[in-house]
């Protein structure tokens, strides 16, 4: 594949309503954080100093000691200390959340306003994440009341934390999150390197905005885990941002979790966080790198007269013009989009099928690591529905194939052609994330078509091979869920790793020859993207000589 972008042109020079590029900023945003946007606390006038002293329950050797027993509790329950209000969660894995971490609240407000004025915000864009973050707060020799944090962790926190674990902390490392409106980050474990305790420091200092409320989004979601160690759906526990409030856990192969998507445009989530670092986790994370399922290819069937080439598709497709045009573009670009490719009729009654047919049958497709869509049980579809399958199915449909791409999957010198097909339903929230399963092993040919398109959901981006992932992982590297404090990480549409991506259009069929090792992933499908006429249904099929 040598292309960097979708070229769409219409082959039938006769329709004049083909689809024009859609060019925006994912979710909205710019290159720069929306600083504007961040409500700026009141200046106070002269030199300002803070104060970072824990909370005096946090400061007591005799508390620390009193929460280790519940931390070591073998009781599965949860516990509260109606006194201190410090809570520990002990299902699915243990979370500790202590609120009121500092004494004077007022801290939380100069902090805040250091952030807005001197912190220098990357934008941290993958298929896993996307939010604002800074340099680690070691590096942020300008940000005094930041530096000074980071020291209280490392002189109060971290000892503190070693009493209540029975760990050895050697250090820590923490950075500040802003996630704006339409941000998230997916479902992820931490576990990485020496990572043995994650954190989460939450400042909402904003009047009226100190708790916030499910509906402003931005919580962080835990998940619980399936008897193979991975996350299953739904969400087991939510933790709302909350003002001055330490969150805590001990990471490991079940410490599945993620920031849900922030759905307020009125404060950002606002966050410091980071990790302490102690003895090496090479145990662990070598049993979490479970490779994801692959797909299950099989032989063509034969013709089946009602889902024929001639009685579905769009008739210009057919002539032997078009092919020649077809063939040329994909030996040049190794991809295009085949607009009104359906007749519209069969693409009208396969649609209301879809949306109306309450015999469907869908199932949600784990783990929640890996992806989160549904998928048709074919066997539940219906008539128009029936149709497409077997005519992507069928060896009429492998010869058209081999007609615009030349490849042996039909013919004398085809030897063992097989295919895939999935039904698949988008709604909000759903995605894919890079991993094993993301992989092509072999030089596959993918075919991809829209129905009840909307604008920014199954978004499906094409990288090259090799590409790394934050932290120097492969792309095949099982659970690509680490964003430390590094500069410059991700992606955007320009970037030279991306090879293609697909945007939603109705009735087109995107073909793309992918290269061994070549991986893709579908975009995460916000909360702003509009679906108010439905789920958005695509049709992916993938092929191989």
């Amino acid at each position: 594949m040598d292309t960097t972008k979708s070229e769409e042109k219409h082959l039938d020079h006769n329709k004049e309503d083909a689809a024009e590029d859609v060019v925006k900023s994912t979710n909205g945003h710019l290159n720069e954080p929306p600083q504007a946007k961040i409500v700026k606390l009141q200046e106070k006038e002269g030199p300002q100093t803070i104060d970072l002293s824990l909370s005096e329950s946090y400061a007591s050797e005799e508390y620390a000691l009193q929460l280790k027993k519940q931390w070591f509790s073998e009781q599965i329950a949860d516990h509260k200390d109606d006194t201190t209000g410090v809570e520990l969660y002990t299902d699915p894995f243990q979370i500790c959340l202590l609120p009121n971490l500092l004494r004077n609240t007022e801290s939380c407000k100069l902090l805040v306003d250091e952030m807005v004025k001197k912190v220098h915000w990357s934008r941290k864009q993958m298929d896993l994440y996307e939010f604002y973050q800074s340099t680690d707060l070691s590096n942020m020799i300008e940000c005094k009341f930041l530096a000074n944090f980071l020291q209280m962790l490392r002189r109060s926190v971290r000892p503190w934390l070693e009493k209540l674990t029975n760990l050895k902390l050697d250090y820590v490392s923490a950075s500040c999150s802003m996630y704006t409106c339409g941000d998230y980050l997916l479902v992820h474990d931490d576990l990485l390197k020496d990572r043995q305790i994650a954190f989460i420091y939450y400042l909402s200092p904003w009047e009226g905005n100190e708790h916030w409320k499910d509906d402003q989004g931005g919580c962080l979601e835990i998940f619980a885990s399936d008897d193979k160690c991975l996350p299953r759906f739904p969400v087991k526990r939510k933790i709302s941002p909350k003002n001055n409030q330490f969150a805590f856990f001990k990471v490991g192969s079940k410490s599945f979790h993620q920031v849900g998507e922030v759905t307020t445009f009125d404060y950002p989530r606002l966050t410091i966080n980071g990790w302490f670092h102690g003895a090496s986790n090479e145990d662990l994370i070598a049993d979490a790198l479970r490779p994801f399922a692959k797909l299950q290819f099989k032989p063509p069937i034969s013709v089946s007269p009602q889902s024929s080439v001639e009685h579905l598709l769009n008739e210009v497709y057919l002539k032997p013009t078009t092919k020649r045009s077809i063939q040329k573009r994909i030996e040049d670009n190794s991809e295009i989009c085949l607009y009104e490719f359906f007749r519209r009729e069969i693409f009208e009654e396969a649609l209301k099928e879809l949306l109306n047919d309450d015999k469907l049958k869908w199932s949600r497709q784990g783990p929640a690591n890996a992806q989160n869509f549904e998928v048709l049980d074919l066997r539940t579809a219906s008539k128009t529905i029936i149709q497409i399958i077997e005519l992507f199915s069928n060896t009429e449909m492998f010869s058209l194939l081999r007609d615009y791409t030349d490849l042996d999957l039909s013919g004398p010198n085809a030897k063992n052609p097989q295919y895939t097909l999935e039904i698949q339903r988008w709604s909000h929230g759903d995605y894919t994330v890079l991993g094993d399963g993301a992989i092509c092993e072999d030089n596959t040919l993918d075919l991809i078509y829209y129905l009840n398109a909307s604008e920014g959901a199954a978004i499906i981006t094409y990288l090259s091979p090799d590409t790394e992932q934050p932290g120097g992982q492969k792309q095949a590297g099982g659970d690509v869920s680490d964003t430390d404090s590094l500069e410059g990480e991700g992606f955007d549409d320009d970037d030279e790793s991306v090879l293609l991506t697909i945007t939603p259009v109705d009735n087109a069929l995107n073909i793309v020859y992918r290269c061994e090792g070549t991986t893709k992933f579908t975009k995460y499908v916000s909360r702003n993207t509009p679906l108010d006429r439905g789920p958005v249904f695509v049709i992916s099929c993938s092929y191989k000589e």
